[in-house]
């Protein structure tokens, strides 16, 4: 019986792969942008076909592709019997380390590609690294964050945020226990034509962020083109000289049931903003905060807070600008920095972060520093002037392009 049963689990995991598998000619575009946002790295050597060859032909990285290969000669019990394959120790993580630094030596595809990764600032809390330094510590950092992806989607560990980042499903449940196995064996075949070492753990905690409904990250991408858009055109032709700041960054806050679209504190934040923004303290309001509170609740605090300034308070579509990616205070700092210079908002010119006082209170204080410094790595802004109970002076650090693949949500 036991036999039967791994056969026609076996059986079906390989039909559902063959049936279902996405070729190069038609990607899940969803996947290609959490990939991209979270696992730059990856995106990058994908794209260069004579690291691809050197990768795909090196003995010492072809043996982890192996190991990740190995058909289960047993029907698993829990999903980490699942993944373990799929991770990647301390060991595992040095080794490779060394071993692309390695073969980075003298290799101009390489010096092309660390060239690259610093011009993209994805990795720009490492920037001051050596090219050695600045490659393994990439890796290293890529290789944790799938296995956080892996851990908490794949087997069910809780996040650091477990009220708000967990699994979607029962993952003891059999049914996801047959989805997980499903997924791997997904992951293994697109890996199969190009075969490089990390594809199999890389297709597979993509996929279970796909199926896990955990597409946060780009989810209202590309913002430029939709909500932003407007704002986006309106910013070039803006003298930002002629207000005292920049723009005015309004915090949110979520709702704690599914009935409301916005908390009681997401309207008076918005009332504060309005009260700066009347006085042309500043020409664009950037309201901030995603899918956040309750639990996958279907509303996001900047795409509501939007809606809001502009039904109730009548302020053009042009002077608003969503980010609806940030899921705590710390990157609502960094998210804001991230948009101001990608749509050319002066960074070194003052701005404004607007919320209520005790939200306010804390967002300027030590304690919020040094939570920014270890989740972060980094300050993503600098404060300066407390204006009143509920404003703050900032300008942002470009460091705040750094990826954090260890909040996939919002990397």
């Amino acid at each position: 019986m036991k036999k039967l049963l791994l056969f026609s689990w076996v059986m079906g995991c390989a039909f559902i792969s063959r049936a279902q598998t996405i070729t190069q000619d038609h990607p899940n575009i969803t996947q290609e942008g959490l990939q991209a946002k979270n696992f730059y790295l990856f995106s990058v050597l994908e794209s260069n076909a004579g690291i691809m060859n050197l990768l795909k032909t090196d003995k010492q990285l072809k043996s982890y592709w192996d190991k990740m290969t190995i058909p289960m000669e047993t029907l698993p019990q829990n999903g980490k019997e699942i993944i373990t394959p799929f991770l990647w120790s301390e060991s595992d993580i040095q080794t490779i380390g060394n071993r692309l630094v390695d073969l980075s030596k003298g290799n101009a595809d390489f010096k092309g590609l660390i060239k690259k990764l610093r011009d993209s600032n994805q990795y720009a809390n490492f920037e001051r690294a050596s090219d050695d330094e600045y490659l393994y510590d990439i890796w290293e950092q890529c290789a944790k964050g799938l296995d956080t992806v892996l851990e908490v989607y794949g087997a069910g560990k809780m996040p650091f945020y477990k009220n708000i980042d967990s699994v979607s499903f029962d993952a003891k449940s059999k049914r996801y226990l047959y989805a997980v196995a499903t997924l791997k064996t997904l992951a293994i075949d697109d890996a199969q034509e190009e075969q490089l070492f990390f594809q199999p753990s890389l297709y597979l905690a993509l996929n279970l962020l796909y199926a896990n409904h955990k597409d946060e990250a780009v989810r209202y991408d590309p913002l430029d083109k939709k909500e932003n858009a407007k704002a986006v055109q309106t910013i070039k032709n803006t003298d930002f000289k002629s207000y005292p700041y920049a723009s005015i960054v309004v915090l949110g806050g979520g709702p704690e049931n599914y009935r409301d679209k916005l908390s009681i504190a997401g309207k008076v934040n918005l009332q504060l903003a309005m009260k700066e923004y009347r006085a042309k303290k500043a020409p664009f309001i950037i309201v901030s905060g995603g899918h956040v509170h309750p639990y996958m609740t279907p509303y996001c605090e900047a795409v509501e807070m939007k809606q809001a300034l502009m039904e109730e308070y009548g302020v053009p579509e042009e002077y608003i600008i969503i980010e609806p990616y940030a899921r705590h205070t710390t990157t609502n700092m960094r998210n804001a920095t991230r948009l101001m210079v990608e749509y050319g908002i002066p960074l070194e010119q003052k701005s404004l972060v607007v919320t209520n006082p005790s939200h306010s209170d804390y967002t300027g204080s030590e304690t919020f520093k040094r939570r920014c410094q270890e989740e972060l790595g980094y300050q993503p802004v600098n404060f300066h002037e407390r204006l009143s109970p509920t404003t703050l002076e900032f300008t942002g650090n470009k460091v705040s392009f750094h990826q954090n693949p260890n909040q996939p949500l919002d990397p």
